[in-house]
């Protein structure tokens, strides 16, 4: 075993160690609940809040995060042609908070 990988073990497994069996298995304390978000749909493409000033702050594959004024909104933009042959790119976004 390599000393990075003790390393993480370590610091993985090293706070259940000192738990009883029970706390490690069925007597956990259940997670926290699932919140609803805010999740309204935009009735304007992503090249339109560029173009009035939101910048992106994160873009993951076709997911794009866009904020202005501290106000986020999420992007999916779907180039033109793929697998349905559409011939315009395309975005859909939601307001989160």
């Amino acid at each position: 075993m390599t000393r990075a990988l003790q390393l993480t073990l370590a610091l993985v497994l090293g706070p259940l160690a000192g738990l009883p069996a029970r706390a490690q298995g069925q007597g956990a304390p259940a997670p926290p609940p699932r919140l609803a978000t805010t999740w309204e749909a935009v009735d304007q493409p992503m090249s339109a809040l560029l173009n009035g000033g939101q910048r992106i702050v994160s873009a993951t594959g076709p997911s794009f995060t866009l904020e202005r004024g501290g106000k986020y909104v999420v992007c999916e933009v779907r180039p033109a042609g793929g697998m349905r042959g559409a011939p315009d790119t395309t975005s859909t976004c939601y307001r989160v908070n």
